[in-house]
């Protein structure tokens, strides 16, 4: 993690930038809009030289870094407990709750993920490196921060002493020394002639590990000369503080400084002389302000040593107190040349949590690169733990802390649902618990996320109905529609129009199937329409349809008598696509030449009337029109280029099954020719029916 001084350059192929110059403006809260031509220029149009060339506009966006799988895992991992955590707090508000172990359980999820990361390293080619690496570093930094924020201000007993949880803090993350502590215990005896024997010593001594650096010390050839044993009898004796111990802090102060100077008489004494490492090891013990610092050097950064300084000098410090003495070692370690005075971002961020500088703390946080993941959840965390405080008091300040924390699950919600696809999940959930425009960007946000599959649709439509959004549900469906449509599924196209609930795309759907048998006599999808049910009745067309393809079964099966009824009831029910009126009368001819009429005088009489009414005027209506057409067609004298147009129009319209509109084949069937088939049949029917009808039986 790169500090603010070294900020990443980022070059903009833009030719007309080098010599005009460039504008910049915030497009979005993390988006920059770069143009060329200066604000100078800009000021006066006149002023602008004239250039043929287009201008471009570049946005300049941080990466988002969390579509790497590992790292989606993190946040999907995590935004159970961040769910968990706001589900208890609003459904229980005086409930108990252990904030330390929430804590531990987002540092556990982020171990796993470095865990894995290192992994994936060892096993990636040289090209992706860098990206892996970058992420391990800025997870590891993560990992410090959240930590020592958890030891100093979310354990409510930090109040006591500081001292030992700063001791587990720097062991945890400096393990080195402590591993190799254990492979030399495995070893016996003889453990000295190993070279980095006293390294390791002098590592568990700075780390505050007495016991360990004891059993080493006499695993040690010489243990049983007189300067080992002397060495032992001061780290045997050697007072630790515990604030549960039952000893006051000036009680113990006073304990300590007998034992250190009893210890510093032995040094002088010259006791420890024989074995200088020995006698490094027990200065460091007494707090030995020369031995510490000239440690300093050795030290990957300056926070590695502190704990263990204030383990021999200052084992008794409160929080309160833990700025003071982290910047004296800060400037103890600078002046000694062990570390650069521009020390990394990190370490800024560990000096103001010692502070006690939440806000800085916080305002550094928002620098480092993944995507405001660790700055929301700790924010979040902080927050219900009561340890958030930003405002100073005043009126106006009083909900600063409130209104930090959603304007934070605000901006992370709406970034997981506007550029991840599989994290918009977890958005919503983030979303849900922020501001009340976060539960209205909910709803306009889930409309937006691109639909991959049905699969994928199914998700989104489950999570419209959970939260009460019919109208995104209904957009989904239609997109679906136009998509099924495309691709000339036309059974899925009809289901997710029927399930859109949208009247106008629901007959558009059914049209394409009317027409499709206009031009073709057959129905399509027709286990698809068997099975619509109720849900027919969301559009008179579909109702149409269904019914339509229930009178073809009925013909099928040799129930004549029923389906010339509901042809019937089709005809006389108003909603009969006028397109259609040729394919319906047409199949009245069937089952009014039957020998046994199965279609009774009144029937037979409605049958003409439509044909008449309906049928008849569209005839007439379609050959004024093709009269029309070749009219204009000799007066612009294009005959023959006409021809072709009204040809390749035609074709156009049989491909365009997209949209449900007439097309002009469709009438193909619709000529004279059909009317005097109908009026031969519906009469030689009315001749048979009237003959049953009106004789009586003996």
């Amino acid at each position: 993690m790169s500090s603010k001084e070294s900020c990443p350059v980022v070059n903009i192929p833009c030719n007309l930038g080098k010599r005009h110059g460039i504008t910049a403006a915030w497009f979005t809260e993390d988006k920059i809009s770069v143009t060329a031509y200066s604000n100078k220029l800009l000021q006066s149009v006149n002023n602008r030289p004239p250039v043929n060339a287009p201008v471009k506009v570049t946005h300049l966006a941080p990466t988002f870094i969390l579509d790497e799988p590992i790292l989606r895992s993190l946040v999907s991992e995590c935004s159970n407990v961040f769910l968990n955590l706001q589900v208890v707090k609003s459904s229980s508000p005086a409930a108990s709750i252990d904030y330390l172990k929430i804590s531990r359980t987002y540092r556990s999820a982020i171990r796993a993920c470095l865990e894995k990361l290192e992994d994936l390293i060892t096993n990636t080619k040289p090209r992706d490196l860098e990206q892996y690496q970058n992420y391990v570093t800025i997870f590891y930094s993560v990992e410090y921060i959240w930590h020592l924020v958890e030891i100093l201000i979310v354990d409510s007993n930090s109040a006591t002493a500081v001292v030992p949880n700063l001791l587990e803090w720097v062991q945890y993350h400096f393990p080195t020394a402590n591993r190799m502590a254990t492979e030399l215990l495995q070893l016996g005896r003889d453990v000295d002639s190993n070279e980095e024997y006293w390294g390791v010593v002098k590592g568990l001594i700075i780390q505050g590990q007495i016991q360990v650096a004891r059993a080493l010390l006499r695993l040690h050839t010489k243990s049983e000369m007189v300067c080992f044993e002397v060495a032992e009898q001061i780290l045997q004796t050697m007072p630790i503080y515990s604030a549960y111990g039952g000893l006051s802090v000036p009680k113990f102060k006073s304990q300590w400084q007998y034992w250190s100077a009893n210890a510093r008489s032995k040094i002088d004494a010259g006791i420890l002389a024989a074995e200088p490492d020995l006698e490094e090891i027990v200065k460091l013990v007494v707090g030995d302000r020369q031995t510490w610092t000239e440690q300093c050097r050795y030290a990957t950064s300056w926070f590695e040593y502190f704990p263990g300084y204030l383990f021999y000098t200052e084992s008794t410090c409160k929080y309160y107190e833990l700025g003071t003495f982290a910047n004296t070692w800060l400037s103890q370690c600078i002046s000694t040349g062990g570390m650069n005075a521009t020390y990394k971002y990190l370490d800024k961020i560990i000096l103001s949590v010692m502070e006690n500088n939440l806000p800085q703390v916080l305002h550094n946080i928002q620098n480092i690169c993944d995507n405001k993941w660790f700055l929301t959840h700790l924010v979040d965390l902080l927050y219900h733990c009561g340890q958030l405080t930003l405002s100073t008091g005043g009126t106006e300040d009083q909900d600063a802390e409130k209104l930090f924390r959603e304007s934070l699950l605000y901006d992370f919600g709406t970034l997981l649902m506007s550029r991840n696809a599989s994290l918009w999940e977890v958005g919503l959930d983030y979303l849900e618990f922020s501001s009340t425009e976060g539960l209205g960007a909910r709803e306009a946000l889930l409309a937006r996320i691109p639909i991959r599959n049905e699969k994928q649709a199914l998700k989104l439509i489950s999570a419209a109905k959970k939260n009460n959004f019919p109208a995104v549900e209904s957009e989904i469906c239609k997109v679906l529609v136009k998509r099924n449509l495309a691709n000339r599924l036309y059974g899925n196209a009809l289901e997710w129009a029927i399930r859109s609930r949208d009247s106008f795309y629901v007959t558009a759907v059914a049209n394409i199937f009317l027409e499709h048998y206009c031009n073709t006599g057959e129905i399509m999808c027709e286990d698809v329409i068997a099975n619509v049910g109720a849900k027919m009745f969301c559009s008179p067309r579909l109702i149409f349809l269904v019914k339509y393809y229930d009178f073809r079964q009925f013909y099928r099966e040799r129930s004549f008598a029923q389906a010339a009824e509901l042809l019937i009831n089709l005809l006389d029910s108003k909603i009969t696509p006028s397109y259609f009126w040729p394919s319906l009368l047409a199949d009245t001819i069937p089952l009014l030449e039957f020998k046994e009429p199965v279609i009774p005088t009144k029937e037979t009489y409605t049958i003409l009337h439509h044909l008449e009414w309906d049928l008849v005027p569209m005839i007439e209506k379609r050959k004024e029109q093709l009269k029309g057409a070749k009219t204009a067609a000799q007066q612009q004298q294009q005959g023959q280029s006409q021809s072709q147009q009204m040809d390749t129009d035609e074709g156009d319209d049989n491909n365009q099954t997209l949209n449900a509109k007439f097309a002009p084949n469709l009438l193909n069937n619709c000529t004279d020719d059909l009317v005097k088939l109908l009026r031969l049949a519906c009469t030689r029917n009315l001749a048979r029916a009237f003959i049953i009808e009106n004789t009586v039986a003996d």
